[in-house]
């Protein structure tokens, strides 16, 4: 029975999706461990200036994730998809044959614009699954991003080790070409013209309005909100994770040590990611519900974040591995599910890029912050702040209750989601 529920995932659209945000998250990845030494070894980059490459990977996927989503609601997702890889393997081909630090900044502006497609491939899942399934279907994109995240850092390491920096962007470039050969004979489009042409009816009758004035609707303004501080709070714990580990969880290692056991920290962290996401997402939703989710997650992870600040050692960082990874996969496809279910059917890409949107706000501001606190307060002020940043969210996150964003099988559901 599992063997046949393998091969049905491996015919399925589901798998080419899967396979898209995979080598997506493989190549951002690669990029940890090896862009950072690559630009200071190989092109003489400062920090600052490395840096920079960060924050232009998210201000370009800030402002192409909403355009990407629109895009697919009017032209189908998977031209959009297809082209948007094709994008993906261009940056990943410029970073490895970059010759100056404007070239490879260049590649990280390609690199940040397809990977909205991720707002692509969420539209794409909730074209396809009904509302009741569409938060565990969510939670395979998560399932994605976690395996992304655990063999990213770990392959490129490897191959920069033993072949030289350039080579594991190469070795991305390959599996993004063989994701582009999948889309292509595999990815059948999920918007028939006939859905697309009576969606664009209905956007014509209906009061014209850019995709930000989806924004006036309070419960999705509320959950982008929500959306926005889980990340901003995220990202100002993990960009500066690795040197406030070097500073207070193993002073005086050496920078091997440390770097090997981080690696061996993120892994588990990964793993227990895929396993939530995978296997308990589907079960805690139905008995649960989307909204206890999102609250219960953010809950899990603003207590993760404030043991780490209050007590900086190792068995705290060990016991916390749980609340983080478990947090975040229940909260982040909840999230994504509870948006499609407060937008209208025609707005869903739109409504997902805008969540896109406000994901990459919070991962430009976030290292911003965390950098000025750890230069300015000390290493453990931006594990405060991420503690603090989280905390307010869920404050926030409990206006939830005040809308009845439920799926179809639940006791309230949305007549008027306005």
């Amino acid at each position: 029975m599992q063997f046949d529920s393998i091969g049905k995932f491996l015919r399925s659209p589901q798998f080419p999706i899967f396979m898209i945000i995979f080598v997506d998250v493989l190549g951002l990845g690669i990029t940890i461990p090896v862009l950072p030494l690559f630009a200071q070894n190989q092109l003489g980059a400062s920090a600052m200036q490395i840096t920079i490459l960060t924050s232009i990977f998210f201000t370009a996927q800030f402002f192409a994730a909403p355009l990407l989503g629109r895009l697919s609601d009017r032209l189908g997702r998977r031209p959009v998809l297809i082209v948007s890889q094709i994008g993906t393997l261009t940056a990943l081909l410029m970073n490895a044959l970059a010759p100056t630090m404007l070239f490879l900044s260049l590649s990280r502006v390609i690199d940040g614009i397809t990977g909205g497609n991720i707002t692509v491939a969420q539209a794409y899942l909730s074209d396809v699954t009904d509302e009741t399934q569409r938060t565990r279907s969510m939670g395979l994109i998560s399932a994605a991003f976690s395996l992304g995240f655990i063999f990213g850092p770990a392959f490129g390491g490897l191959l920069a080790a033993q072949f030289g920096p350039r080579v594991p962007f190469f070795a991305a470039a390959g599996f993004s070409l063989a994701t582009i050969l999948l889309s292509t004979f595999m990815l059948s489009e999920s918007l028939t013209p006939e859905q697309r042409r009576r969606d664009h009816a209905a956007a014509q009758l209906a009061p014209r309005r850019s995709q930000w004035d989806l924004l006036r609707v309070p419960a999705i303004a509320l959950i982008l909100l929500v959306a926005f501080g889980t990340q901003f709070s995220f990202f100002s714990f993990q960009t500066i994770y690795v040197l406030w580990a070097e500073e207070l969880i193993f002073p005086g290692a050496s920078q091997a040590f440390v770097t090997q056991a981080i690696a061996l920290i993120l892994t588990l962290l990964g793993i227990v990611g895929v396993i939530t996401q995978a296997w308990l997402v589907g079960p805690l939703v139905k008995r649960f519900g989307e909204v206890n989710l999102v609250n219960a997650g953010n809950v899990m992870r603003a207590l993760a974040f404030a043991s780490l600040a209050l007590f900086p050692v190792l068995t705290s960082l060990l016991a916390m591995i749980p609340f983080m990874a478990i947090g975040g996969g229940i909260a982040l496809p909840s999230l994504v599910a509870l948006l499609t279910f407060a937008a209208p059917p025609n707005a869903r890409g739109g409504v997902i890029g805008l969540n896109q949107s406000a994901n990459a706000l919070g991962s430009i501001l976030g290292p911003l912050l965390a950098g000025f606190m750890f230069d300015a307060l000390g290493p453990n002020a931006p594990m405060v702040a991420a503690a603090s940043i989280m905390g307010v969210t869920v404050l926030v996150g409990l206006n939830l209750y005040r809308f009845p964003l439920a799926r179809p099988d639940s006791a309230a559901v949305i007549k008027d989601r306005r």
